[in-house]
């Protein structure tokens, strides 16, 4: 009982403190619904950062490493990045009608997308375990086969997003929450899967993320990995999954601090898209961003 008053009384004070000072927005993150298409997602969050309770320690405790990192980078910054997409997608779903948001087509491919996640995750770190590639491994029939269906399954993950950001940009104008988080979702989700469509897809068809490198690159940038001496597409790909989390928080923040949404969105949206336009071609002729 003390632990469930506990919770209330902290549920309470957080909504109130990212509740709009106008009351035009939604209080997000806290304010969701009890549907089933947020549960799942929700939940699909949750079971990925309980995954960081084993990957962790073994990051910490097993030395070996893969291509000059460590074996356990790879798994953790998945689980990571798929917590975030998931998180994400329950958040921003909870503008649409609880009878759209649970229709039949969010439902397909939001399941899709659930089990397109197990499928990367658990390959990814049995892999891990292996002391083996995950991704550009053509070296068995086993592992060029995986290596394909990661691929589909990638689209399934991407694809939903793209479907949630069209859907909530045909949403009733009646029914659309503030302009600076519906504009935000509508082209992070949008703008973010479709170039991460195509950075992904250029980067399945090369034998690896670097470009002008032969030699592995042991020293790269702290946490995220990226090459110091070559070109890296990881970088440009990052930019474009995440303007699905920046664009629509960008947009929340001018709903309650009442500032110009469409303005501060539509340039925020052009210089964003540029860095990863500009990221893309400097990691195509080779060149680290950082050295």
């Amino acid at each position: 009982m003390f632990k469930s008053m506990t919770s209330v009384k902290l549920a309470d004070f957080i909504s109130r403190l990212f509740r709009c000072p106008s009351n035009q927005c939604p209080a997000l993150p806290f304010a969701m619904d009890q549907d089933h298409m947020t549960r799942l997602w929700w939940m699909s969050g949750l079971f990925l950062l309980s995954v960081l309770i084993i990957l962790i320690p073994a990051y910490y405790f097993d030395p070996r490493l893969l291509n000059g990192d460590p074996i356990w980078a790879k798994p953790i910054k998945f689980s990571l990045s798929l917590a975030i997409h998931f998180f994400t997608l329950a958040l921003l779903a909870q503008q649409l009608e609880r009878k759209r948001r649970t229709g039949i087509l969010l439902t397909l491919f939001g399941y899709a997308a659930v089990a397109s996640m197990l499928l990367e995750q658990i390959y990814i770190s049995i892999q891990a375990g292996r002391g083996r590639q995950s991704h550009f491994n053509l070296e068995t029939a086993f592992e060029s086969s995986m290596y394909g269906l990661m691929g589909v399954a990638a689209v399934l993950l991407v694809l939903v997003s793209l479907i949630l950001g069209l859907m909530i940009w045909r949403q009733d104008k009646s029914k659309r929450s503030a302009q600076g988080l519906f504009l935000g979702s509508v082209i992070g989700l949008v703008a973010g899967s479709i170039l991460t469509f195509l950075l992904a897809g250029y980067m399945s068809m090369g034998t690896s993320h670097l470009i002008g490198e032969t030699v592995n690159d042991a020293n790269g940038v702290p946490l995220l990995g990226w090459s110091r001496t070559a070109g890296d597409l990881r970088i440009p790909h990052f930019i474009a999954t995440h303007l699905m989390q920046i664009l629509p928080l960008i947009g929340w923040f001018c709903d309650r601090y009442q500032l110009p949404p469409k303005r501060v969105v539509l340039i925020s949206s052009f210089i964003l898209i540029s860095i990863c336009a500009a990221t893309f071609f400097i990691a195509l002729s080779g060149r680290p961003l950082f050295s």
